[in-house]
């Protein structure tokens, strides 16, 4: 774990991410570098000469804000290695950009802290990131959210496909640097594993073997949002971790009735894992 992406806008949210993500790396040597992001769609009404003078003035605007910052950071904090990115781009294609230019193992985004989950991810530019993005983990920190020491992990999981090294290295990792618990939460409506799910939680027995794993089925309520916030609020557990793939809790929140969706206030960060083949 060396290189951690921030895409960074001045924003209060973003903000948050940088802060919580000094606080989650804390003693370990990281990179953090803070990408900023503009949209340079030529003026109808300038030449392109003035277009590009003007975009010039913006692209040097926002390195000396972003290299001020950076300065700031070095003097509060030498335990980390800062540098920043611009980009004119869409957000999805600089992140993507970046991740593969700087080798980022994971991308920090700074969310609105909207009423629910979907809220938060539906529409904005952390769910256009978790689409687009399969190189590596996207970790949304809602802006509202301080920094808890992580005492404990909870993946969610129905156990409905087979789990690869790849895509739980960060987990493992994480776990491993902050010395938590992991507790590995089935959703399933079913009262039993079918052949297939029993040899998936095999398989992922075996990949965690390293860690402290607790695993448990949770009883139903109502819906599957429902059910897994009480349980994290039951729990005071500081970090929810999904697999992006179609089967998982995170795709079906999107196809949940509306009301219940409400009923799911994220109040801690989500770390969502790339589904790799």
């Amino acid at each position: 774990m060396k290189n951690v992406l921030i895409p960074y806008n001045f924003s209060e949210a973003a903000i948050n991410a940088l802060n919580y993500t000094k606080q989650l790396f804390k003693g370990v040597e990281v990179n953090i570098y803070l990408l900023d992001v503009y949209i340079s769609q030529p003026s109808e009404l300038l030449s392109d000469e003035e277009n590009e003078k003007w975009f010039n003035e913006m692209d040097n605007e926002i390195e000396e804000e972003l290299k001020y910052l950076i300065d700031v950071l070095k003097r509060e904090d030498t335990s980390f290695n800062y540098d920043y990115v611009v980009a004119s781009n869409s957000l999805t294609k600089a992140v993507t950009n970046t991740i593969k230019e700087k080798n980022i193992d994971v991308v920090i985004a700074g969310t609105k802290g909207a009423r629910s989950l979907a809220e938060i991810f539906i529409g904005t530019n952390t769910m256009k990131m978790i689409n687009a993005v399969n190189e590596c983990p996207i970790l949304a920190v809602p802006m509202h959210y301080k920094y808890r020491p992580l005492h404990q992990i909870v993946f969610s999981t129905n156990y409905k496909r087979t789990f690869t090294v790849g895509e739980l290295q960060f987990l493992i990792n994480l776990c491993a640097i902050k010395k938590c618990a992991l507790e590995v939460v089935s959703l399933s409506e079913e009262n039993f594993l079918s052949e297939n799910q029993q040899r998936n939680k095999v398989k992922l027995r075996e990949l965690l073997k390293e860690l402290n794993v607790v695993y448990k089925k949770l009883d139903w309520k109502d819906s599957e949002t429902l059910t897994l916030e009480n349980h994290m609020e039951e729990t005071e557990s500081e970090l929810l971790v999904l697999i992006n793939h179609k089967y998982n809790f995170f795709n079906r929140l999107l196809e949940e009735n509306v009301i219940k969706k409400s009923a799911f206030n994220s109040k801690i960060p989500v770390l969502i894992l790339p589904e790799i083949a």
